[in-house]
């Protein structure tokens, strides 16, 4: 691989991640996650199981970030097939937070916190792009 080959590497990380659509994305995630935890409790306090609480509110926070991200982040309508493919998209996303936090925890002795925080910036990237090409299909 070339000097040449390498810059164009670069450069294409760059585009796609100094973006207002990625720095949008992250900003949707701190909702995201604050969403999952209010939903989670809500949940919870209407009766729902914890472990039960924690999967509905994961997925009713997950289907709205799934219209704000159609809305604001990706501009396109929102459709039956998106919304099926916006979950898809996230399975990378939860297999590299199982891994991540697993491995910080069990092995490196550190706090969740700490895995949770790595595992966002590993999960992150990797969900964007795939959301970008596989869930929107833009640019």
């Amino acid at each position: 691989m070339g000097v040449t080959a390498i810059r164009e590497v670069i450069l294409k990380i760059k585009r796609t991640f100094v973006d207002k659509r990625f720095i949008a994305f992250c900003a949707l995630g701190v909702i995201n996650t604050l969403n999952d935890a209010i939903f989670s409790s809500i949940y919870h306090r209407l009766g729902l199981q914890d472990n039960v609480a924690a999967v509905v509110g994961y997925y009713t926070a997950l289907t709205i970030a799934f219209f704000l991200s159609s809305y604001f982040i990706f501009k396109k309508t929102p459709s039956l097939k998106r919304y099926v493919r916006f979950f898809v998209s996230y399975i990378p996303n939860f297999i590299i937070f199982f891994l991540v936090t697993f491995i910080t925890i069990n092995t490196m002795n550190l706090p969740q916190f700490w895995g949770t925080i790595l595992a966002a910036m590993v999960g992150g990237p990797v969900t964007f792009i795939i959301m970008k090409i596989y869930t929107f299909k833009g640019k």
